[in-house]
């Protein structure tokens, strides 16, 4: 009798507890549930995009849980849109979502069989401008770029090279060139030779860089120069060779014409007539 007593007790022991573990369970997820809910939403690195652009492509609202919000899928819903490079995301105590992006501009311009693209600075095609050199690029037109003749140009895909080093090479140049504010000057980048990269500016004149060792100095070098000359008027057609990462050598288009010296003609004196 007394063995079913305790059989009874300690199985109603156990049903208790079994509805006490359950109980804070529940408790528990309502309370998470409650502290995940996002109750605002930040857009971090848009430029031209706005917030609420931003905010309807990721498909994410306010009263979200963020338990149900996966990376991957934020991602991949961001980048949709080809404008946009999803960095990641931040969640704080308040149910502050914060969306990291980076906003893709136009930043560089390539010609194939006769057609202008648009692309980031990292090789990132952007647009089809057609025929047209587009005037809504921020940076210069890239040459010697080796294009893989077996793909095709995809909006929304890098462009296809032959040699990536090519694009990381265009995109420390670019990048170099926006830092010393000689973006907006610039006119061509040229990458076919990776040790003897130069640009062209607006105004006409060469900057070789030689290869990317020391880049920031060598433009700091050359806007220096460009500034000097251009209140001279001597840009079209000039080099400036910034290779060595030291100095400028400046060769104008025109080197000046040595006009000889004049000298005076000897004069012979008379012999004397002999007595």
């Amino acid at each position: 009798m007394r063995h079913r007593k305790r059989k009874k007790a300690a199985a109603q022991t156990m049903a208790m507890a079994i509805v006490v573990v359950a109980a804070l369970a529940i408790l528990m997820v309502l309370v998470f549930s409650r502290v995940f809910i996002v109750r605002d939403i930040m857009v971090v690195g848009n430029r031209n995009l706005l917030r609420e652009e931003v905010i309807t492509q990721s498909g994410i609202a306010v009263g979200d849980n963020l338990l149900g919000i996966s990376s991957s899928r934020l991602k991949a819903r961001l980048e949709q849109n080809r404008y946009i490079e999803y960095l990641g995301y931040g969640f704080d105590y308040k149910g502050t979502l914060t969306l990291r992006i980076n906003e893709r501009l136009g930043m560089a311009v390539v010609n194939v069989l006769g057609l202008y693209y648009v692309m980031d600075e990292k090789g990132m095609v952007l647009e089809c401008a057609g025929s047209a050199y587009p005037d809504n690029v921020a940076g210069p037109k890239v040459t010697g770029l080796k294009i893989d003749g077996n793909s095709r140009i995809v909006v929304g895909e890098l462009i296809p090279v032959q040699d990536k080093g090519q694009l990381e090479e265009m995109e420390r140049v670019i990048g170099m060139l926006e830092e010393t504010s000689l973006l907006a000057r610039t006119s061509q980048l040229d990458v076919q030779n990776l040790d003897n990269l130069y640009v062209m500016t607006a105004d006409g004149a060469k900057i070789e860089l030689g290869d990317d060792s020391d880049l920031r100095t060598k433009l700091l070098i050359a806007r220096e120069v460009l500034t000097i000359r251009e209140a001279e008027g001597e840009l079209k057609g000039a080099k400036i060779d910034v290779s060595n990462g030291k100095n400028a050598h400046y060769i104008p288009a025109v080197l000046p014409t040595i006009t000889p010296v004049p000298t005076a003609t000897p004069t012979i004196e008379p012999s004397a007539t002999p007595a």
